[in-house]
């Protein structure tokens, strides 16, 4: 079990953002054995996929929570070992709420017509 982590949530306003490939705004949060200790909001720019993977790398992200996001971004971000946990909509409270508590996959939080079991491993990056 990882006890720290960094997670990215791609925003738009305070919901988690439609589509990642044009969001220019990240919250990075960092997680201390189930609890938030630091948090802060980053701007990403309109950047390639290369470009944003490197950012986010950079920054530390483990994590990225995000709406849609096209293949070229996928395939980007885990290059660098980036878990991806997409299609996912609803406020950034609530979203990160469900993903402290390990509910996230199960609180009706996946973007409509996705059913999330069945694609989400698809989306999963290197670092584990």
């Amino acid at each position: 079990m990882v006890r720290h982590k960094k997670i990215a949530m791609a925003i738009w306003n305070d919901i988690i953002s439609p589509v990642f490939d044009s969001t220019y705004h990240v919250l990075i949060v960092e997680i201390k054995d189930g609890k938030v200790i630091s948090s802060h909001c980053e701007v990403l720019g309109p950047e390639l996929p290369y470009s944003r993977a490197l950012r986010l790398s950079e920054w530390g992200i483990q994590v990225l929570i995000c709406g849609g996001i096209s293949i070229e971004f996928v395939r980007t971000m885990e290059i660098y070992g980036i878990e991806i946990i997409p299609f996912i909509t609803g406020s950034v409270r609530g979203v990160l709420n469900a993903y402290l508590n390990n509910t996230l996959m199960s609180d009706g939080f996946f973007m409509p017509g996705f059913k999330g079991g069945r694609r989400r491993n698809r989306f999963r990056g290197g670092r584990r």
